[in-house]
């Protein structure tokens, strides 16, 4: 009997007890707290006793009940708020998962990059470092700990067979994700031909590469006249469809400002941009796709446009562009890595032929100019003639045709053409 009497005034005094902050942190209950907020706000209690009734936290009591009073809630939220609100996480976990599944693979290092800048566009409060240019390593940890769909995962290794460029297993994960964006379960076309986009860049120097000449047969020199020894770098941006319509380029000049007078001559529609270095950067790339929105109109076709690119750092850690797409209508697949002389269509047909005619428009005019070199000015003129020549219907939709895309062939390599790399490797 005194067991019994015993135990039962354990039980009382426990209850009774008031809360203390010693142990773990956040051990009172969201509905222990609302009956304490309602009993200071409705009844008049004082702080200190609905925080001994209901056993919560006096601090807290007394935060929850001035955000009652200014019309907030009394939910249980522990840790520092969210930079990202719960929104911005989600979508930025389903782009992550996208990117993924699209061949982007993004590296905990490219997630930081992408959520400073996104933080900075929108004017989003943060205590990140502005010298990294980086959201924190904490940030990653916390925001991976509450989206459990995402982890950060080590590449496998891999055998040399594999690690070689061409391989079989990364041409297969290709067509296998091309063919889940172009098709249906049933096979059905979701996308067609028109809407099937590829772009590329390509480096253009006011020196041609000499050509092959007729000269005197013997042991001497054989040379031919360039505009200098070394020439700056202009960088153009060219794009097409599987069934041959081209988007104006883009040329990127190796200055810090860009001048009207250098697009004279240029293809018409082109677009022109300024660049230190001369080639392409994130920034500029983003304002491509602007000019390739603006000409393809993506956003009012009734089936999405796939575009194919190569993984180039200002295309694949690129947000700006990642929200446009998905806003505009466009699904982006990039290229596996060491792949793009098979699987790039401009690399397969149209830049050979853009290069031998742009060379062959450089030595003639220097023929037709002597004394004189070739500037930054006669460059859009030179680049429009082989352009011109180099930009036909039959060199695009031999390039898509060759690399499998259009007609689709996920079976047009064979074990030859990616044993013929491998051979190579070993014997040379």
């Amino acid at each position: 009997m005194c067991n019994k009497i015993r135990v039962v005034i354990t039980c009382v005094v426990a209850d009774a007890m008031p809360y203390t902050s010693k142990g773990i942190r956040g051990q009172w209950s969201e509905l222990s707290m609302k009956r304490a907020v309602k009993a200071v706000l409705m009844y008049g209690s004082s702080n200190y006793k609905a925080s001994r009734e209901f056993n919560v936290p006096l601090e807290t009591l007394r935060r929850k009940v001035n955000i009652a009073k200014s019309g907030g809630g009394v939910e249980k939220l522990l840790g520092r708020p969210t930079v990202l609100n719960e929104d911005a996480e989600n979508e930025l976990s389903k782009i992550l998962m996208d990117m993924e599944a699209r061949l982007y693979g993004l590296s905990p290092a490219d997630v930081r990059r992408i959520v400073f800048k996104y933080c900075q566009k929108n004017g989003i409060a943060n205590n990140f470092n502005t010298e990294t240019e980086m959201a924190g390593r904490y940030w990653l940890q916390g925001f991976l700990s509450r989206h459990p769909e995402l982890s950060v995962r080590q590449a496998e290794a891999v055998s040399m067979p594999r690690a070689i460029g061409f391989n079989k297993q990364k041409v297969e994960k290709f067509y296998s994700v091309l063919k889940g964006v172009l098709f249906s379960d049933t096979g059905e076309r979701l996308v067609p031909p028109c809407n099937i986009f590829n772009v590329d860049e390509s480096g253009y120097t006011i020196c041609q590469r000499p050509t092959k000449i007729v000269a005197k047969k013997g042991k001497h020199n054989v040379g031919q006249v360039t505009s200098a020894e070394k020439g700056k770098t202009v960088t153009a941006v060219c794009c097409t469809s599987a069934t041959g319509v081209y988007v104006p380029p883009m040329l990127i000049f190796p200055r810090a400002r860009m001048k009207a007078a250098l697009l004279d001559n240029a293809p018409a529609g082109s677009v022109a941009e300024a660049s230190k270095s001369g080639w392409i950067t994130e920034s500029i790339f983003t304002k491509w796709f602007q000019h390739f929105i603006g000409n393809v109109s993506p956003h009012s076709r009734s089936q999405p446009v796939v575009l194919l690119m190569d993984g180039h750092c200002s295309h694949t850690s690129n947000l700006d562009v990642v929200q446009m797409a998905t806003e505009n209508n466009v699904v982006l697949i990039v290229l596996p890595s060491h792949c793009t002389h098979r699987l790039q269509p401009l690399d397969i047909s149209f830049f050979r032929s853009l290069n031998i005619n742009y060379n062959a428009e450089v030595t003639a005019w220097l023929r037709n100019h002597p004394g004189r070199c070739v500037t930054e000015y006669e460059i859009g003129g030179l680049f429009s003639c082989a352009y011109g020549k180099a930009a036909s219907v039959n060199n695009a939709t031999k390039g898509f045709e060759k690399a499998g895309i259009h007609p689709f062939r996920d079976d047009i390599f064979t074990e030859e053409d990616f044993l013929g790399k491998f051979l190579a490797v070993i014997l040379f």
